[in-house]
């Protein structure tokens, strides 16, 4: 890039010439404010003052007499050979606003709101925003990610020089994903499907949105398991769906006692593979009698099949839509656990009736997921890399909750009872002497460690104190060490039984 054409835009700058001010003090006084507000930071490399000249319809001769004045009020420096910046010498000023700390009160009424906006303003300011530490539940082995191949595909399409790519791209999402996720269904969840059935979504979250909306109005009800994901349910009790606890036992979500309760719903949000946080999976016979219920019902069954490629004993079990021949699942799936959170790639598969409906609300929500990313991650699925990871983590998972779970019962002996299920990233450790979780969970969180307490995802169903611990993440050499110094965070509670 020519060095003429450096520098930032700076649209602050105007002329104006209604008043008496001369010209060249109005964009020195700007320029001025601007630095001191710390819109220009230090170190910022200005224009050249033919560029500014030209952009400001003035003379250059004007802006050099700008840019000399600020010089020599020590606001800008020359470089030799360089060009004009903004002098290092000047404090950095602050351009954040100033919030008062959370449970403060303020003079100023609260923002008038929509409905979703108030019931947003609420929530907890930390959701979403939990501290990578030990035993963080949900978080898989970031450090096995195969960088190097997943730049390898990034880079394929790059050098492509697909236009498409710089686009917005298909609202539904990149075709080509969508037949590489198609054929892994098929392949690996016995769930075989038409390309044209996927919708692609920013994440599994942006998935349950889009889904409530089309499906669901203000008012209407929805199943959903009790305890579960406290993210999921605020998030359908924001867009207005009136939640229906429904109990959660060894066999999964109680249909009979959902019918019996809330014979109504329109929705049942379930995660039939695996349950979150319980590990659970749902039996047939329950299946049958859900997917009884939404035909009879004219209801929809969101099935989230929530981290299903991590089964040890076994092939993963196939989906709830897999049986359902009267096209009342919306099955959603993502790629957060599988590869990385912050890929921010999911996916609805869709009863045909519903694909034009959910196209056009996708175009409408979020338009496209960066087609970029599309393409590589179908780069990824399409060369085998994809299914070479998963073989991979399995392997390393099994052997990392292997360990977690011989060291845990031996660690946390006398103090919780470890129930780690057949699948998934998690564990539960169920403390014992009648103790609530809600004491250990904070000195686990002062301890450096991470958890998630369960009395934070039940809903109507009060259950025993215990803590959601993720082993996925955490090398097996490490696991004694951090297990002893969890146990030992937990010990320091042992008067807080009961609160």
């Amino acid at each position: 890039m020519s060095k003429q054409l450096e520098g930032p835009i700076l649209p602050f700058l105007r002329i104006d010439a209604t008043i008496a001010l001369p010209k060249f003090r109005q964009v020195q006084d700007q320029l001025r404010m601007a630095i001191l507000k710390g819109h220009l930071r230090a170190g910022t490399r200005l224009p050249a003052s033919r560029i500014l000249a030209d952009e400001l319809g003035l003379s250059r001769q004007t802006l050099v007499r700008v840019l000399e004045n600020l010089k020599a009020e020590g606001y800008l420096e020359a470089r030799q050979g360089a060009g004009t910046f903004v002098s290092a010498a000047l404090p950095r000023q602050s351009t954040k606003l100033s919030m008062p700390a959370r449970g403060d009160v303020t003079d100023s009424a609260p923002p008038r709101l929509s409905r979703i906006g108030e019931q947003s303003r609420r929530m907890s300011a930390d959701i979403g925003q939990m501290e990578d530490r030990p035993f963080l539940p949900n978080r898989p082995a970031l450090d096995r990610f195969p960088f190097a191949i997943w730049r390898k595909c990034w880079n394929a399409v790059a050098r492509s020089g697909k236009a498409v790519a710089m686009g917005y791209g298909d609202v539904a999402g990149e075709l080509v994903l969508r037949q590489r996720i198609a054929e892994y269904l098929a392949l690996h969840r016995r769930d075989p499907c038409d390309p044209e059935q996927i919708v692609i979504t920013p994440g599994g979250h942006a998935a349950f949105s889009l889904a409530a909306l089309a499906l669901a109005d203000a008012g209407d009800g929805i199943w959903f398991e009790d305890p579960g994901p406290i993210t999921t349910s605020n998030l359908f009790r924001t867009l207005g769906l009136r939640l229906c606890p429904t109990h959660v036992d060894a066999e999964g979500l109680d249909v009979e006692g959902a019918i019996a309760r809330y014979p109504d719903a329109r929705l049942a949000f379930v995660m039939p593979s695996r349950h979150h946080p319980l590990g659970v999976t749902l039996t047939l016979p329950r299946r049958l009698a859900l997917l009884e219920w939404a035909r009879a019902n004219d209801a929809w069954i969101i099935e989230d099949d929530y981290d299903s490629e991590f089964r040890y004993d076994g092939a993963p079990l196939p989906s709830m839509r897999s049986i359902d021949s009267n096209g009342r699942v919306i099955y959603a799936g993502s790629f957060s656990k599988a590869l990385y959170p912050g890929l921010r790639v999911g996916y609805l598969v869709l009863p045909p009736p519903l694909i034009g409906t959910f196209r056009n609300l996708s175009a409408l929500i979020h338009r496209s997921v960066p087609v970029e990313t599309q393409l590589a991650l179908a780069e990824f699925i399409g060369g085998g890399h994809f299914a070479s990871h998963l073989r991979r983590m399995r392997s390393l998972y099994a052997e990392r909750r292997e360990t977690f779970t011989q060291v845990a019962q031996e660690t946390l002996a006398g103090l919780a009872r470890i129930d780690s299920s057949e699948s998934g990233l998690n564990a539960l450790a169920w403390l014992k002497g009648g103790r609530q979780d809600q004491a250990p969970h904070r000195a686990v969180l002062d301890a450096g460690l991470q958890c998630y307490p369960l009395s934070d995802y039940t809903i109507a169903t009060p259950l025993p104190g215990a803590l959601i611990l993720g082993y996925a993440g955490v090398p097996a050499d490490r696991m004694r060490p951090l297990l002893l110094r969890l146990a030992d965070a937990i010990a320091r509670t042992e008067g807080n039984i009961g609160r």
